[in-house]
């Protein structure tokens, strides 16, 4: 049964109780008219009595809950009638004043989420494999849906013009001489260094390496002393060369990797130190990242090589996407179970998470009750009164007719104690 159907049910009985009163009381008053010997009998004035007080009491009742909603009557209404209606906008602002206050207030937020631990819920939700599954499609289809967004053409020239007036704005020598500071900091480029003559101990220790330095040398004697070279043993002269070079380099290597304050290491570090500052201060340095960076931007064979590119990632991308079995719904589906599992084992974690969240939702309380309520009211203030007053009666206007039944058996009950009250006092009279 719809609520129309539910709400005309509940009018109809409470008018049968009204109907009922009425009937009795009619009944009685008769019989009392026709036949005066009843008019002094006990029963019948107490039956009476009843049904005037239930018929009075069922009357009031009705008056009162038609008035929330109707007016009464229909032309010239009485004040205080059709009450909803005429208080649209207090209705409004107080219905919402009221979520605003009861539900959406910070302390409430926080100690929904804290009663609630979203954390630990949200992580046996993703731990099982149908709702990861489900969840990686919903996250697959959203960046599918980005992609075509963005495959549409004013779209996509308008994400470029804004890619590109956004890397002019970039001021490149503040930043790559930040870059390079924050990688050399706490002496990180020592570790690449340690690490390249390390490279360069091992490689020049080689046979290889060692047979490309005599057949240089041999080929300098041949080419500079050429008279030496045809009475010197100039072969074994390039080999020996070749050794006393790997030695002395290997030696130089070993002295720098073991002093962390070797002159070499120390120029490296004025060097690095001085490039840096001159990528943020020098003209000539700055002019440089400036042309380096238009030669890029009007480089259109670049640019058609990247947008080659990403057509052909984004046709890959948008195929696997669509596709269920797919890398990317793998990925993301066996990514989400990781977290569910990470979530659900650790009970430090989830409440570090519940935590956050909690501070997240007081946070962003004040706003969102703001914008919630707002839209409650501007909601409000915009139905149609008449509308507004059918609806409301529509959802409680059903329990509102138990008030009409429940006014005319009272009111019938007091009739009738008051009928005993009157005979006793007659009697003491």
């Amino acid at each position: 049964m719809n609520k129309q159907a539910q709400l005309k049910t509940a009018k109809r009985q409470a008018l049968l109780w009204l109907c009922g009163a009425a009937v009795i009381f009619v009944l009685v008053t008769t019989v009392q008219v026709l036949y005066p010997a009843y008019q002094n009998s006990f029963f019948a004035g107490l039956v009476k009595m009843a049904a005037e007080a239930a018929l009075i009491g069922g009357l009031a009742d009705w008056f009162a809950v038609t008035a929330l909603f109707k007016p009464i009557p229909a032309r010239y209404p009485i004040p205080h009638t059709n009450i909803v209606a005429s208080n649209k906008k207090a209705i409004a602002e107080n219905l919402s004043d009221f979520v605003k206050e009861k539900f959406f207030n910070p302390m409430a937020i926080e100690s929904l989420i804290a009663s609630s631990h979203p954390a630990k819920g949200a992580g046996r939700w993703l731990k099982q494999q149908p709702h990861a599954d489900k969840l990686a499609r919903y996250l697959c289809d959203t960046l599918a849906g980005f992609l075509h967004v963005f495959d549409d053409a004013p779209v996509k020239q308008f994400v470029m013009n804004a890619i590109r007036k956004g890397i002019n704005k970039v001021d490149l020598g503040p930043l790559a001489s930040g870059t390079l500071t924050i990688l050399t900091r706490d002496g990180r480029h020592q570790v690449v260094l340690d690490k390249l003559l390390h490279k360069l101990a091992v490689m020049s220790q080689t046979p290889e390496t060692q047979d490309v330095i005599a057949a240089k040398l041999y080929q300098w004697l041949k080419t500079e002393h050429r008279r030496l070279e045809k009475i010197l043993p100039s072969q074994w002269l390039s080999e020996q060369g070749a050794n006393v070079a790997v030695k002395a380099l290997a030696d130089i290597l070993a002295d720098i990797d073991e002093d962390p304050a070797h002159p070499l290491r120390l120029a490296f570090d004025r060097q690095i130190a001085t490039f840096a500052e001159q990528l943020e201060t020098d003209p000539v340095y700055l002019q440089k990242l400036d042309d380096f960076r238009q030669q890029l931007l009007e480089n259109d064979t670049l640019q058609q090589y990247l947008l080659a590119v990403w057509n052909d990632v984004k046709t890959w991308l948008d195929r696997d996407l669509a596709d269920r079995q797919g890398k990317s719904h793998s990925v993301i589906a066996a990514a989400l179970r990781e977290i569910g599992n990470a979530i659900d084992d650790d009970p430090a974690l989830a409440a570090s998470i519940d935590k956050h969240i909690a501070e997240a939702g007081r946070y962003m309380a004040p706003e969102l009750s703001d914008f919630l309520t707002s839209h409650i009211r501007k909601t409000i203030e915009g139905w149609d009164e008449k509308d507004m007053a059918q609806q409301i009666e529509l959802n409680i206007g059903k329990d509102l007719q138990k008030v009409r039944i429940n006014g005319t058996i009272v009111g019938g009950l007091i009739g009738g104690v008051l009928f005993f009250i009157e005979q006793g006092i007659g009697l003491l009279g």
